[in-house]
């Protein structure tokens, strides 16, 4: 600080006599020699502007004034510093985000923010001399041993002075400090600096704000994530004599589900029930539907084990439940044939036929034929039977396969025939490689082009 001294006075300035004047001032000052170094900060600024440290250089915002020689005094106000807390905090969806930002911007040397964090604990989250933000968790009675704590918790009092620690997540907090409440529960406590609890106060307000936000938010989020755990398409199963395959693009994918689904179901007999279906739609509503249909074929599945028996079943069961939402799908049993193969029987709603790609590389269509799905009274469904050799491969897809548009042209669909030919480069290949080409061969078709819900599921009888 000599240095610093030496400086001052090479430019003209009594630093004595600044920091006499300036430690007075209702607003942060700092003081910048010639090379960016804080030479003064008063009280105040260690607060409002919390990266200053004297006899280190620092990049400084906010107003300024030239003192000559090279030296810059800068000012920020609470004002200023409330107004742009409030920038920063707003937007803010994420809780986490938000507990961290909001200690970030506290204005104190060492903040901890407490907070409630559910089966009766409570988080500490706290910001060092070095910057970074830590977080601990205990039972909420370690918060009642520091006294006054408990009561600025639950917005008993509108602050505390905080003297005596206790074993809270305090990190290396020395001092008195100042605990003011937030909205909502909780409580901000700062050390270092001015204890100016109208500064503190105004600060929590903001801190509570932005914190309700981001409680209301990540509760939502927490909920969606719940209930599309429950949309999702479940993990393929292993089943005796068969290989299985898939590919789920749903039309929105930060959404992760649609209008399509697809299941499997084994039996303890070594047989497996499974369907591929597409709702009219996509996007939330369709994919809520769809896990309606899911559902309730799983449920059925109890009772009713014939493909089309099931399927009107399921005509039924969704139009008492007010369906308004038309769904199509193949259902089918898949049987291990004991001389080696698979028998599968079959029946579809609505829905694109089937292919069958031979062990020759012929690409077979399944005439299976039936109507919609929950909407009409009187549906007939139709059952057919097919035989997959060793090796041979049975291809179910949605109509966001064959409808898919051209990258160039949005009027030009996939169409049958590209996917057929598709399915007959794929002779010899795995389970898992068939669904990789059919969809690497669908998405360079589309290109970068939006796309509705598309789904194939590969079932292929082993070698």
């Amino acid at each position: 600080m000599a240095q610093g001294y030496r400086q001052g006075a090479d430019a003209g300035l009594d630093l004595d006599a600044w920091r006499r004047l300036v430690d007075g001032f209702h607003e942060a000052v700092v003081v910048l020699d010639g090379d960016g170094v804080v030479r003064l900060a008063n009280p105040l600024a260690a607060v409002l502007f919390p990266e200053v440290r004297p006899g280190r250089p620092a990049a400084v915002e906010g107003r300024s004034q030239d003192l000559g020689g090279g030296w810059t005094a800068w000012y920020r106000t609470v004002v200023d510093f409330l107004d742009e807390a409030s920038r920063e905090l707003a937007g803010i969806t994420d809780r986490t985000e938000a507990l961290r930002k909001v200690v970030e911007l506290a204005p104190a040397r060492h903040a901890v923010l407490i907070v409630p964090g559910g089966r009766g604990r409570v988080e500490w989250w706290r910001r060092g001399p070095d910057g970074v933000v830590l977080t601990s968790r205990t039972p909420r009675q370690t918060a009642g041993a520091t006294p006054g704590l408990l009561a600025v918790l639950d917005g008993a009092t509108a602050h505390r002075e905080i003297t005596q620690l206790g074993d809270g997540g305090w990190g290396g907090a020395a001092g008195p400090g100042t605990a003011v409440p937030l909205a909502g529960g909780g409580a901000l406590v700062c050390f270092g600096g001015p204890r100016d609890v109208d500064l503190l106060t105004r600060f929590a307000e903001r801190a509570g704000t932005a914190l309700a936000v981001g409680n209301r938010f990540s509760e939502q989020e927490r909920t969606v994530e719940v209930l599309r755990a429950n949309l999702l398409p479940s993990p393929l199963p292993t089943v005796a004599g068969v290989r299985l395959a898939r590919v789920y693009e749903p039309a929105h994918p930060r959404a992760l589900v649609g209008g399509d689904f697809y299941d499997v179901h084994p039996r303890e007999d070594g047989s497996a029930a499974f369907v591929l279906g597409d709702v009219a739609g996509n996007g939330l509503e369709a994919a809520v539907h769809s896990g309606r249909v899911r559902q309730s074929l799983h449920t059925l599945l109890v009772v009713e084990q014939r493909p089309a028996q099931l399927l009107t079943l399921l005509n039924t069961a969704l139009r008492a439940a007010g369906s308004r939402l038309f769904t199509t799908l193949v259902v089918g049993n898949l049987v291990p044939v004991q001389a080696g193969g698979l028998r599968v029987s079959l029946s579809a709603g609505g829905h694109p036929a089937p292919l069958v790609l031979r062990s020759g590389g012929r690409v077979d269509e399944v005439a299976v034929h039936g109507g919609i799905v929950g909407v009409l009274p009187e549906v007939r469904f139709h059952q057919t039977t097919v035989t997959l050799g060793p090796g041979e491969t049975l291809l179910l897809y949605s109509d966001g396969v064959t409808e898919a548009r051209a990258r160039g042209d949005r009027r030009n669909l996939f169409g049958d025939v590209r996917l057929k030919t598709a399915l007959a480069e794929c002779a010899g290949l795995s389970a898992s490689a068939v669904a990789e080409h059919v969809r690497r061969v669908v998405f360079s078709w589309l290109g970068p082009s939006e796309h509705d819900d598309l789904t194939v599921l590969v079932v292929q009888a082993e070698h």
